[in-house]
C-alpha cells in the first residue's frame, strides 16, 4: 500500500497542540547554554512575568519523566534541594 502525498499526516500541524511552549523553551535554553540547569536558572533565563518557578519545575519534571533530560547533580539551597538537569 502506498500513501499519496495529500494523505500523509502533517506533523507540523499537530506538534504545537501537544508540546507545551515552556517545554520547548526549556530545551532551547539547555541547548543554548550547553550546561546543566536548574528550574531556578531556567526561570531567570526565560524572564517572563507569566512563567513561575512552579510552572517551569513541573515541565522540567515532565521532560525528565519522558527521558528527554535527566538529573545530573543536586545541591542544598536554604533548606531545599536544587536539582540540575541536562540531556542524557
Amino acid at each position: 500500500m502506498t500513501v499519496k502525498q495529500e494523505e500523509r499526516f502533517h506533523w507540523d500541524a499537530l506538534v504545537p497542540h501537544v508540546i507545551h511552549p515552556v517545554k520547548v523553551t526549556i530545551v532551547e535554553a539547555m541547548l543554548w547554554i550547553e550546561r546543566p540547569l536548574s528550574s531556578t536558572d531556567l526561570v531567570k533565563l526565560i524572564d517572563d512575568d507569566g512563567v513561575y518557578l512552579s510552572h517551569v519545575a513541573y515541565h522540567v519534571r515532565k521532560l525528565a519523566d519522558a527521558g528527554a533530560i535527566a538529573p545530573v547533580w543536586k545541591r542544598q539551597v536554604r533548606g531545599s534541594i536544587e536539582t540540575f538537569y541536562f540531556f542524557r
